[in-house]
């Protein structure tokens, strides 16, 4: 993977339920000024703002921290197709669905698209819904190219069961402080639920590929 170049704008992608605002309050205090969000403003509608990455002093290192979903029009390269080093953190695709199912019912009743809200059970939601992962990163990933886009582009790709050791990486790879203990913010409380095997394995035939990158990401974090 790639060395830290601090010339060189970061972005740091939030995979959706990968404990990133967590992970958000330590970045941005590395950061300080130079930390950028970047969201999709759920209740208005509203993309987010485009930064003048030429306009922000490099003299410091520049990190633009957020979501990056192309199927929803604030992609990485609807943005910032300049920027060719990233982080991320993933999850078990399983436990990551499960989650953004519980967090959507939980927190969607003031989005403005509704469309995205569950309405049915959980195992419906899981073999039913696009997984809200590989949408994020700054290529399209395939079968065949998931490895080379992973060592192209990324300074490091941590895995949230192994959070605490992947934010050590990753300070490290930024030459940033290294951490003691973690934060916890947005946590969904769930219901009781449960998940025949035949639908996970279903799901997990269904995701394939996203298996296949997190496989990697948990062999070479």
């Amino acid at each position: 993977m790639l060395n830290y170049d601090l010339s060189k704008p970061l972005i740091f992608i939030h995979v959706p339920k990968t404990a990133g605002q967590s992970v958000k309050h330590i970045v941005k205090a590395w950061f300080d000024g130079n930390f950028f969000p970047h969201y999709y403003n759920e209740q208005e509608g509203g993309l987010p703002p485009k930064r003048d990455l030429e306009a922000i002093s490099l003299d410091q290192n520049v990190c633009i921290y957020g979501h990056f979903n192309r199927l929803r029009g604030f992609g990485v390269e609807d943005y910032y197709p300049e920027v060719k080093q990233f982080i991320t953190i993933l999850r078990n695709p399983l436990e990551m669905a499960i989650s953004s199912y519980f967090y959507i019912r939980s927190k969607a009743k003031s989005w403005k698209d509704q469309s995205r809200v569950p309405q049915g059970d959980l195992e419906e939601y899981l073999l039913n819904t696009p997984l809200n992962m590989l949408n994020h990163f700054p290529k399209v990933v395939t079968e065949d190219n998931y490895k080379e886009v992973l060592e192209t582009y990324f300074i490091y790709i941590g895995t949230t069961e192994r959070l605490l050791d992947s934010l050590q990486k990753i300070a490290a790879k930024l030459s940033m402080p290294t951490l003691l203990d973690l934060p916890h913010v947005n946590s969904t409380q769930r219901d009781e639920y449960k998940i025949s095997p035949e639908v996970i394995e279903q799901f997990e035939h269904k995701n394939k590929l996203e298996y296949l990158v997190y496989q990697y990401a948990l062999l070479n974090s």
